[in-house]
């Protein structure tokens, strides 16, 4: 895997056919979700299936809706979300691999570092907490994000990233 690639985890252009079922269903969704984005005339299968086949519940559903209406409103550049058929892994779809992978670990100061690096910092703090509900909805069903991560991820200097925990906390 390219430790420089922006997921720090998972690679952009990475065949899916290295992926195991948690991720290839993470993608699936993903770019279900997209698809009506992709070609509004067409009808598209509802991206949700998916999820509460793999008893994610609804919780996981909501937070996974909210995290990418977040990333589509707020992301610094179009985002790199392929057709449902595509063999590779796209840039933002590594991404979102990413994060959950690493916040299935508890690791959230690293997963805040993939996430400045695809949203402006007050998208990262709304961001955040969904993210954290949709992996954790994905660890209650036993589906775990296994991606080999570098030793460690570091923000840039002078970034400061947000911590969040299942529960939503506000601090000044």
């Amino acid at each position: 895997m390219n430790a420089q690639s922006p997921s720090g985890i998972y690679a952009a252009e990475r065949p899916l056919d290295e992926l195991r079922t948690p991720e290839l269903l993470v993608v699936a969704v993903l770019r279900l979700w997209a698809a009506p984005l992709r070609e509004p005339d067409r009808l598209h299968p509802h991206w949700h299936n998916g999820l509460l086949a793999a008893d994610v519940g609804e919780d996981g559903l909501m937070a996974f809706d909210r995290l990418m209406r977040v990333v589509l409103g707020t992301a610094r550049q179009p985002l790199d979300v392929r057709c449902p058929r595509c063999p590779r892994l796209g840039e933002d779809e590594a991404r979102l691999l990413g994060t959950v992978s690493l916040l299935q670990q508890g690791r959230h100061a690293e997963a805040g570092v993939i996430l400045d690096g695809w949203l402006p910092p007050t998208a990262v703090r709304l961001a955040l907490p969904p993210a954290v509900g949709l992996a954790m909805a994905l660890a209650e069903a036993g589906l775990t994000l296994t991606g080999h991560p570098p030793a460690t991820l570091s923000p840039a200097p002078g970034v400061v990233v947000p911590q969040a925990d299942r529960g939503m906390r506000l601090t000044h």
